[in-house]
């Protein structure tokens, strides 16, 4: 079956069966979008009919209008049926221009947000800090999440009261605001349902299990309709250590060794000797070279967190009379993530007899055989010592109320006043990993990790916290579990550590709007919608950290961040106007109509913006339609973007030591760099390295100086529904993307080659003062110990300087043929990235595409796609997908093979070979005639071969954008309805 259609495909679907019921007849799974936009004349069982003007299609205010000049994917209740979907960030896999065809599904994903937060994204376009995808519900907003971002996450929708998913990859903030500079997906649910169905499922995989429930009962009566929907699903858990190919020694993977040294036992590495041992610390030592490095625990902790998630809808429908029309929904959600981690480790000096430190002597000190070092750096894996029981647990809950009344002020002009209120509070939660501080202070008496006694230990208060080693308190590193000679007491503190941030966010959007037909063209009616609309968000999140100076329950901080409440005041405005129509028999142009549409936001805290958009269809001959557009759009920083201050502090914000190495810093550019050390004249550059010239790294928010990103996009393509080949259909769409001021934190290689950027570095030729540090932190929290002396300050705040330029193909086509055995089906989509170029600052343009890794929040692979085939006889529908991610580049720090960069440290070449990846789904159903009223039992396949996701040189060794570490999943379920 074909899994998407595009623009008329789309609408007439969308027209045929607002209702449709479950489970679907096989002959609904296989068929494929209509091409028509005439209202259809036969609905789906159990489907409530409405006409053609009552459909209002994403990217358009006006009703009854097919979409303008735009390449509109639709995802049906048909298709969403013939997968095991368990969440909408499920169904999102099946569309090639929502990025991250080949990731699991499941916690979070390209967010950048601990609470496990989903926000999809169009074309790869933006970021947590960035968001250029809009999500809207039924064309209205929803409640934003996160703990740390503000971002749309549409997985609260129960799935079975979706009645069709839109993805509109075009710029929209002339009909919708800010965020729709890459597109807008909506999700569309039931208008009305009558009856009853419940459904299950249950799916398996190696050390992998899922679970789904839902029901959906709903009245419809002559003048109104309410349905309830509800959906349960539970996805278990995935360790590491499930899955041979996240094993940190990636040697024979040809990558590299991402082990550590930190051992259980502890390894030991003798002050003023390269040599590490490990225990018993009678044999050779090996070089302190990560390529030597040989444990590995990460297999203790979860790949993908334990998911469980509980979704309900209630939508009511209601004429008063023949002029008003009232509908109210709510929607509650309820999810829960838990994350299995590992205990954690801890490196720190260790001082023992004859080293003349006292009290800091730790009683159980061992030293390497032979050795004359009274000290030593211990490196100690607490897992074996503390046993499981380190976890996170995020998630959140969200509430909204929806509610529309529409008034029919004649046969031609109605008035709508639509209203949103919502909420979402979102968690973070971590508990039981090792208290570094602790152990830190039971291995050399300070919370020091070199033990100095001199050195600020702790940073946010300005502390130096030490105690005298006693056998009751100190850490016996060199021993395993059973024979370990710490204390009781001192094993359970060091699991008392653990950190809390709860967020909560509030929406409040109120819209009044007038729509009907102005006048008639020779084309048709010339329609107008016209409105005003107001939203307020509200944000605040809470806090709770240690301090750093031993367990957390008695050593945290408590810090609130009310990022206060934004107003946005808008006016829009949108003109269909049908020049000529096939009436008019005009050669060429069977039918061509333009859409102009234009909108005014004026932000509270950013300032106003004005947005047009101008669209136009071309109807050539029967069955061939050519179409396209361009747009202005933006988004409006978040406010954990700006801050609560002018200085831009977040819950995020912090200066820490920097770890920036082998930064070029030409002379001509930074005088000062002169009078560092090993800079001196005739030197034209001054390299900065850990080693010789140490500085420090701030972070955080933009404060008052961002603005929004802006966008231009445009777009031309065809549609081809050939009246010779029936139940033929392809698209076409070439697709172009600008954003720019977008929101990023520039790395300092690509800071220094741009002037504009230059004073992001400050230069201290003498090392910085307390009293200069102070100045250029703007009392920020400082998060480690500080380097001496302090020689340079890198801002490394957000800022408005990311530019992209961003290009590509979206493919998609179908045919379907009824045969004497049965109803054939064949499908294919494809996206097809022709440029992904980016700038920071006035830097040249440099192109990262068919890349991943060099931004930490979306890759840009060149190609993405998915094919089908189905067939249906008789009660039995079969359905096969085969998904495909080209081969690609690994632009990640971690990269075997080194980037090439020019000057100004922009990527030119290199890195590694990804290989592209394939895997096939398949779906088998067969409906069981006079069952109840109807019964559908299934069996799923994703990932039938198994396969493992292609090598990609990192920590778990793939990339979760376009790999899956799960496998082969099968699922079985029943569905039925009466």
């Amino acid at each position: 079956m074909a899994l998407l259609s595009a623009a008329t495909g789309a609408f007439a679907q969308a027209a045929a069966a607002p209702g449709d019921a479950l489970p679907q007849s096989p002959a609904a799974t296989a068929s494929p979008p209509q091409t028509q936009v005439a209202t259809p004349t036969v609905s789906a069982p159990n489907s409530v009919p409405e006409a053609a003007d009552e459909i209002v299609v994403t990217g358009s205010s006006i009703r009854g209008a097919p979409p303008v000049g735009s390449n509109l994917i639709s995802v049906g209740q048909a298709q969403i049926q013939s997968t095991p979907a368990q969440s909408v960030q499920q169904i999102l896999k099946s569309v090639p221009a929502v990025t991250g065809l080949g990731s699991a599904g499941q916690g979070a994903f390209q967010s950048n947000d601990n609470s496990g937060t989903n926000a999809p994204t169009i074309h790869a376009l933006g970021g947590s800090a960035s968001t250029t995808t809009l999500i809207l519900v039924d064309g209205h907003r929803i409640p934003l999440t996160g703990v740390t971002h503000a971002l749309g996450d549409p997985n609260m929708i129960p799935t079975n009261a979706i009645e069709r998913v839109e993805v509109l990859a075009d710029g929209a903030s002339s009909v919708y605001g800010s965020d729709a500079v890459a597109g807008v997906i909506n999700f569309i649910t039931r208008k009305k349902f009558d009856g009853f169905e419940a459904s299950g499922q249950l799916g398996f995989a190696d050390n992998y299990k899922t679970y789904n429930g839902s029901v959906l009962a709903g009245k419809s009566w002559d003048t109104g309709s309410a349905f309830f929907a509800y959906t349960y699903s539970r996805r278990s858990n995935l360790l590491s250590g499930d899955r041979s190919f996240t094993a940190r020694n990636h040697l024979p993977q040809g990558g590299t060794n991402m082990a550590t040294f930190a051992c259980a036992p502890a390894t030991i590495q003798p002050t003023g000797s390269s040599l590490i041992y490990a225990s018993p610390y009678t044999g050779p030592g090996v070089t302190n070279a990560a390529v030597n490095a040989f444990c590995d625990y990460t297999g203790l902790g979860d790949l993908l967190p334990q998911e469980i998630r509980n979704n309900g809808m209630i939508k009511i429908t209601q004429e008063v009379g023949d002029k008003l029309s009232l509908e109210v929904d709510a929607v509650y959600s309820n999810r829960r993530n838990r994350t299995l981690n590992s205990r954690g480790s801890v490196t720190a000096t260790v001082f023992g007899p004859g080293s003349g430190r006292g009290t800091q002597i730790n009683p159980f000190y061992v030293g390497v055989p032979g050795s004359t070092a009274t000290s030593e750096t211990v490196r100690f894996d607490a897992d074996e010592l503390l046993g499981p029981g380190a976890y996170t647990d995020a998630g959140a809950e969200d509430f909204y109320v929806h509610a529309n009344a529409e008034y029919k002020i004649d046969d031609n002009w109605r008035v709508t006043l639509d209203g949103v209120f919502g909420i979402d509070n979102a968690f973070v939660e971590t508990v039981g990993g090792l208290c570094v501080s602790c152990a830190t202070l039971a291995l050399n008496g300070t919370t020091n990790q070199g033990g100095s006694l001199t050195t600020i230990s702790v940073p946010s208060t300005g502390q130096i916290v030490t105690q005298p080693l006693t056998t009751a308190n100190a850490l016996d590193p060199f021993n395993p579990k059973a024979t370990n000679r710490s204390s009781a007491a001192l094993i359970s503190q060091l699991t008392d550590s653990g950190s809390n941030i709860n967020a909560r966010q509030t929406i409040k959007q109120g819209k009044l709007q007038i729509s009907g037909s102005l006048f008639s063209l020779p084309g048709g009616d010339v329609k107008v919608a016209a409105g005003i609309e107001g939203v307020q968000y509200g944000q605040k999140s809470i806090h709770i950290a240690s301090l750093n100076i031993g367990p957390s329950s008695t050593g945290s901080s408590r810090r609130v961040f009310d990022y206060g409440h934004r107003t946005v005041k808008s006016a829009f405005a949108e003109l269909l106007v049908p020049i000529i129509d096939e009436e008019m028999e005009i050669p060429g142009v069977r039918a061509f109509t333009v859409n102009l549409s234009g909108r005014v936001d004026d932000y509270s805290d950013v300032g106003s913006t004005k947005n047009p958009k101008i669209a136009a269809n071309w109807e050539v001959i029967r069955g061939l339609k050519l179409r396209g557009n361009f747009a202005k759009s933006f988004v409006a920083p978040q406010p954990t973007n700006r801050g609560i201050n002018a200085f831009g502090l977040t819950g995020e914000s912090g200066f820490a030591t920097s770890n920036n190495q082998n930064i070029i810093l030409p002379i001509s550019q930074f005088p000062l760099a002169a009078q560092l050390p090993g800079c001196a004249a005739p030197a034209t550059t001054c390299t900065i390295s850990t080693a010789a010239i140490q500085g420090l790294n701030l972070t955080g928010g933009g404060g008052s100086t961002l603005v929004p990103q802006k966008g231009k996009t445009w777009s031309i393509g065809g549609d081809f529904t050939p009246d010779f080949v029936p139940g033929f259909r392809v698209g076409v769409t070439y697709w172009n993307n600008e954003v720019k001021g977008g929101i990023t934190a520039p790395i300092p290689s690509l800071a220094v080659g741009a002037p504009e950027l230059n004073s992001l570095f400050t230069i201290f030729p003498a090392g910085a003062t307390p009293a200069q540090i102070a100045a250029a932190t703007g009392g920020f929290p400082q998060t480690s110990t500080l380097p001496t002396p302090v020689y340079y300050i890198y801002d490394n705040r957000s800022k408005n300087v990311l530019n992209l330029y961003v290009s590509g193909i979206d493919i998609d086509a179908s045919y379907a043929r009824t045969t004497g055995i049965g109803r054939f089906a064949i499908g294919n989509s494809l996206t097809y990235l022709t440029k992904f170029d980016q700038q920071v600052g006035s830097t040249a343009k440099f192109s990262i595409l068919n890349s991943s890794g060099f931004n930490s929040t979306f890759p840009s692979i060149k190609v993405q796609g998915r094919a089908n085939v189905g067939w249906e006889y008789e009660g039995v529908a079969i359905d096969a997908y085969l998904n495909y991610v080209g081969a690609f580049r690994n632009y990640s720090a971690s990269t075997v093979a080194l980037l090439t960069r020019n000057a100004q440290g922009n990527p030119t070449g290199g890195g590694d070979k990804v290989k592209g990846n394939s895997t096939v789904d398949v779906h088998v159903s067969y409906t069981i005639p006079n069952f109840l009223s109807k019964a559908l039992v299934f069996v799923d396949a994703t990932n039938l071969f198994d396969k493992d996701p292609s090598f990609f040189n990192s920590a778990n060794g793939y990339d979760q954008f376009t790999g899956n570490p799960i496998g082969r999943v099968v699922t079985v379920g029943v569905r039925t309805a009466f």
